[in-house]
Formats: C-alpha cells, structure tokens, sequence
C-alpha cells in the first residue's frame, strides 16, 4: 500500500494538465498512488491521461458527471494512502511538496492537516499568496476565509 493518495479530479484540465500531471510523477517523493479522478471531460483531457503509461496512476472513470465535491468524496472512498495529498489540474507542484509534507505529518503526529503557500502563474498576475502558519492563525483565518489552499493540502486520511 502506498504512503499517500494524490487525489487528482479533473473536468476539462487540457490547458495544464501535461505539466500538472509530470510535476506529481517527477516528485523526489515516490511512495504514492495517484489516483486521477476523469469526470466527464468533454476536451482532450482523456486523450493526455491515456498517454501516461506509470504503474502509479489509477484512473476512475464516473459514468456521469460528479462535479468537484462528489469527485473528491468518490476519491476518498477509493483512496487507499495514509495521507491524501490533493491537487487540481491548473496545478503544479514542486518536486519536493510530496516528500516535505510527509515528513512533517509523521514528525508530528498531533496535526491533521498541512499546506503551503502557493505561487500563481499563467494568465493571472505573478504573485505569492501567503497563507497562516501557526495553529492560532489558522482558526482566526478560519473565521472569514478558508486558510488553506485546497490543492496543496494533505491530509490524514484517519483523522
């Protein structure tokens, strides 16, 4: 059984998802599933997952749209990791997410859930969107916003 679950749903992803999908499999981190969600794309998404050939890969296929939320519970139910890591198909993630996340997570046991800051690209401004640290930012963030950034979190999947 493999350590973590990236768990990936993608809904006409085409845009990104060559780069998205090379950045999870290139990861220093190798002790993952990486279980890609296809809900209904009606672009070449499929065409681009069918082109990977990596024994790590499992693709669930929905015979109709889920939508994100119910792609996501799907992938829970399906997960078979200790930790769940996710990830979105406008993503990239740094070779090094995979193995630092994990190494937090097992040094400490008391916390449930990690993410990180997050660097935007594309067709939106260069920018660095920083998110709360400390278990009190968090639940003052909490509050008014969600303090994390969904795609770059991992979870405890016992927790």
């Amino acid at each position: 059984m493999a350590q973590i679950t990236v768990l990936f749903p993608v809904f006409n992803g085409q845009q990104y998802l060559k780069e998205t999908i090379t950045s999870i499999l290139k990861q220093t981190y190798q002790d993952f599933e990486f279980l890609i969600f296809y809900d209904g794309s009606t672009d070449e998404t499929p065409n681009i997952i069918r082109g990977y050939n990596d024994h790590r890969i499992r693709v669930l296929v929905n015979p109709e749209r889920l939508k994100l939320s119910g792609a996501l519970n799907r992938g829970l139910e399906e997960a078979r990791g200790k930790y769940i890591a996710r990830m979105d198909a406008d993503d990239i993630a740094l070779p090094e997410r995979l193995n630092k996340q994990v190494e937090f997570l097992d040094r400490n046991p008391e916390v449930g859930l990690c993410g990180t800051y997050i660097d935007m690209f594309g067709e939106t401004k260069q920018r660095t969107d920083i998110f709360p640290k400390t278990s009190i930012d968090i639940r003052s963030d909490a509050l008014f916003d969600c303090p994390f950034c969904h795609p770059t979190v991992m979870i405890r999947k016992d927790m």
